[in-house]
């Protein structure tokens, strides 16, 4: 048997929608095996019947060489089957322990479970795997970098053999994709078979043993990996040729839009996350921030867009001033649009409509409403024609947000708040979590708005997007702006060490 997991002839509809057709899908123990392709290509959901999730509707499961009917989680556990989603399932006020043996707990006598016992086991768990945590701490203390360790030590403590990973990269840094990737050779050595669900192309190739490839539900190609390129990967997964980076044409620029002078915050433990903070974009311009995650670009963010008030400095768009008095609303009305980082919490009503989310940024211009009630019927025909124009895969505007894929529903964020015609554009991870035809798109298309002489601010912690798309780039490290340079002057490695707080825009130790 040279096969831990053998998915033969798997398919599966919900409606009229076909999600995976005929797909056959194997792993060999050992191995890391990435699955890639497009969003809503099926990789989510044939993983998620994999792990019990979903039932097929035709097909069959092997593991091990043994036919199997994987009904729930549980039962895919039972098989030595764990699963790490995009979005974690770890109960924040509890504990790393707690939330570890969740469901199976060790227990001294009866009833009484042994947290000494149990705490001991992940300490000696997270030093055999070189997953280090606190079994003490508290889960929404954590960044996300740790939260991902845990729900990994979570799945090996139930006795995963197969491990599969939902797109384990799309909220981390690149130093904390870097640790992940170490680890995951680490369980591959230790005999663990990994499934990678993935979008990134170079992420599969420079981790993965084999490549399955999906595009629109159906499997276009099996590969080793030391054998092949992105461009074929590439190419299977869109059923075309497709260019892997966007041309940026030199592009005029214009009055000041957007200009911060002197933030300065204090988050809710008195850490001063903005120090002294000032900068400018002009009209037609993309300024980008980089930084590692935690160094005060989220707070940035919120302040500017008007959710964080409590702050000292000012903020100007479009020539107008705002004080934190001045709410989110107002600064919309100004021409501020505002691609979220998190498109779940801050991005989207997930239980709501796409109509409705479509509707909630897009409902005071001219005809847009009957004298005090939405013009449902026009909404309709511009939400429809928007998330068409963006290649959103939908059925109907009707459907909840929560029902797209997570790339899809990043695109119907970002079509959304284009849609608005802002004058100024805060674009914080508008790529993160979607495949590399959505991610061209999506540059195109804030190189479209650059070029119609919007100011667009871009903060990412993909160093590629931010060199890809910036005029200028600045560089945030503890809570400053501690260098400016050009993606003509400065490599990844450049600004790499600004990052890391070693050097300033002239090079001299900090």
């Amino acid at each position: 048997m040279d096969k831990c997991v053998q998915m033969i002839g798997i398919t599966k509809r919900f409606g009229d929608v076909t999600a995976n057709s005929q797909v056959n899908f194997t792993c060999s123990p050992g191995h890391i095996h990435g699955l890639i392709g497009e969003n809503g290509a099926g990789k989510t959901t044939l993983m998620k019947i994999l792990y019990g999730m979903y039932t097929p509707d035709e097909g069959e499961i092997h593991i091990n060489g043994e036919p199997v009917k994987l009904t729930s989680p549980k039962t895919a556990i039972k098989y030595g089957i764990g699963m790490v989603h995009q979005h974690f399932t770890l109960v924040p006020s509890l504990s790393v322990v707690q939330n570890i043996i969740l469901g199976r707990p060790p227990k001294k006598t009866g009833d009484v479970i042994d947290m000494k016992a149990a705490a001991q086991q992940v300490i000696q768990m997270s030093e055999a795997y070189n997953l280090k945590v606190d079994p003490y701490a508290i889960v929404d203390d954590l960044p996300v970098g740790i939260r991902q360790r845990v729900e990994i030590l979570k799945a090996l403590y139930l006795g995963a053999d197969i491990l599969i990973l939902d797109e384990p990269t799309a909220i981390l840094t690149p130093q904390e994709i870097n640790q992940l990737f170490l680890t995951l050779t680490e369980l591959k050595n230790k005999g663990k078979s990994i499934i990678l669900i993935t979008h990134k192309l170079a992420e599969m190739m420079s981790v993965t043993d084999d490549i399955t490839i999906l595009c629109n539900g159906i499997v276009t190609g099996h590969l080793q990996t030391e054998k092949t390129n992105e461009e074929e990967i590439a190419r299977m997964m869109v059923g075309k040729d497709t260019k892997l980076t966007v041309t940026k044409q030199d592009n005029p620029t214009g009055q000041v839009k957007l200009k911060v002078e002197n933030l300065n915050y204090y988050n809710k433990f008195g850490v001063k996350m903005l120090n002294d903070v000032s900068f400018e974009v002009k009209a037609g311009e993309i300024v980008g921030i980089a930084g590692v995650q935690g160094n005060g670009q989220t707070e940035l963010i919120d302040v500017i867009s008007g959710f964080e008030r409590d702050y000292e400095g000012t903020v100007v768009i479009n020539d107008a001033v705002f004080s934190p008095s001045n709410g989110v609303a107002q600064r919309r009305r100004q021409g501020l649009s505002h691609i979220p980082e998190d498109r779940q919490t801050r991005g989207a009503a997930l239980d709501a409509s796409l109509l409705q989310n479509y509707t909630m940024s897009n409902f005071e211009g001219e005809g847009e409403k009957k004298k005090y009630f939405i013009n449902w019927g026009k909404q309709k025909k511009r939400a429809e024609r928007c998330l068409n124009d963006f290649k959103v895969k939908f059925d109907k505007v009707e459907i909840p947000a929560y029902s797209l894929s997570g790339g899809n529903l990043q695109k119907s964020i970002v079509a959304r708040e284009m849609e608005m015609g802002p004058k100024v554009l805060i674009a914080a991870q508008p790529s993160r979590g979607v495949d590399i035809g959505a991610t061209i798109f999506i540059h195109e298309r804030l190189l479209d708005r650059r070029g119609e002489g919007t100011a667009i601010l871009l903060v990412s912690y993909e160093l590629s997007e931010i060199m890809s798309l910036s005029d200028r780039i600045l560089v945030m490290y503890n809570g400053r702006i501690i260098g400016e340079t050009t993606p003509k002057e400065s490599t990844e490695e450049d600004i790499g060490l600004l990052m890391a707080g070693l050097h300033n825009s002239k090079g001299e130790v900090q």
